[in-house]
């Protein structure tokens, strides 16, 4: 972590004044760099390794929303001339992929490695005194948010589906977690006047995070996760959900989405007019009352993130570094 000033600029952004990142790399010595992302940091070791011929690969997905957030041509330069001497780029999903190959590497230098949950998955093994898996039916959460309730996460478009699901009696109990102290009264004013407050639990986060483990018990005790985001490049909380055994629906402007949710099933536009509207609604009701059709999804969602571990990713990530040192060689 290299020491510097972080000025907030709203949602989940922060803008890093750093200090160089060459006196650290020109003690550690490295064999090859991984960058993440193209901050001035990442320029500045972007130039100390090529100053140095050392390799470097580029780790990025922020396709969702990135280029059209970062318009000016300085940053479009940086860009540029960062890929144009990276050995390759790793991606979290197809879409990040196609962005790589979108700014110039050969598709054979982009890598797809996926994210993995922050908690370990819990499972009656676990704790055998309670299964902390029941079965969708059972378990008492019908509905869930997880996360800060931003408009670039689609949480108006949430509470709008949840709105419409608590009228026609399709869902009839709400959790809502990762709530920020800051934003926990204007939350409450929101579902009141939504009218579903008397359905819906609110799990707040407790200083400075709410922990995995807690969050793990919460994804479990919930059927149906919703994410109709309008730039999630990641999408963690789509895995997050899926390896507890939730089901998962999400916009296609989820990262995630398009290697483990179905695209037209439960991977949807974002619900901006009345038909897409419907769509989330038809499926979101069908996922809820069909239990062929919701264990079908959910067998096809786990099966999709079985690799998502942190021991899989850390070796594919060390494959891609001698694969590069290789070429280099």
């Amino acid at each position: 972590i290299l020491p510097g000033i972080h000025i907030p600029l709203g949602e989940n952004r922060s803008l890093a004044l750093n200090m160089s990142p060459a006196p650290a790399l020109t003690q550690f010595r490295p064999d090859i760099v991984i960058i993440a992302g193209f901050g001035i940091a990442m320029w500045q070791a972007h130039k100390w390794c090529r100053a140095h011929d050392i390799p470097y690969i580029v780790r990025f997905d922020g396709w969702a929303s990135s280029d059209a957030a970062f318009k000016n041509p300085l940053r479009q330069k940086m860009r540029r001339d960062i890929l144009a001497h990276a050995r390759a780029g790793i991606a979290a999903s197809t879409p990040g992929a196609n962005w790589f190959t979108a700014y110039g590497l050969n598709a054979n230098q982009v890598a797809i490695i996926p994210i993995a949950p922050s908690f370990t998955p819990p499972s009656p093994a676990n704790l055998p005194a309670r299964p902390t898996r029941p079965t969708l039916h059972d378990r008492p959460y019908d509905l869930l948010w997880c996360g800060r309730p931003t408009l670039a996460k689609g949480f108006d478009h949430f509470l709008a589906l949840a709105t419409q699901l608590a009228h026609t009696q399709t869902v009839q109990s709400i959790a809502i977690a990762g709530i920020l102290p800051q934003d926990h009264g204007a939350l409450q004013d929101k579902i009141q006047q939504a009218g579903i407050a008397d359905i819906t639990t609110l799990f707040p986060v407790l200083f400075p995070v709410l922990s995995p483990r807690k969050l793990a018990d919460i994804y479990a005790r919930a059927k149906l996760f919703f994410l109709p985001s309008r730039s999630d490049a990641y999408g963690v909380a789509v895995i997050e959900a899926v390896a507890c055994g939730t089901l998962a629906l999400a916009s296609n402007q989820t990262g995630c989405a398009h290697d483990v949710l179905i695209e037209g099933e439960t991977m949807l536009p974002l619900p901006t007019s009345p038909d897409r509207f419907d769509r989330w609604i038809t499926t979101s009701t069908r996922l809820l009352n069909d239990p062929a059709y919701a264990a079908h999804h959910q067998a096809r969602q786990q099966a999709a993130i079985s690799g998502n571990k942190a021991q899989t990713i850390a070796r594919q990530t060390f494959h891609i570094c001698q694969r590069a040192l290789a070429a280099q060689s």
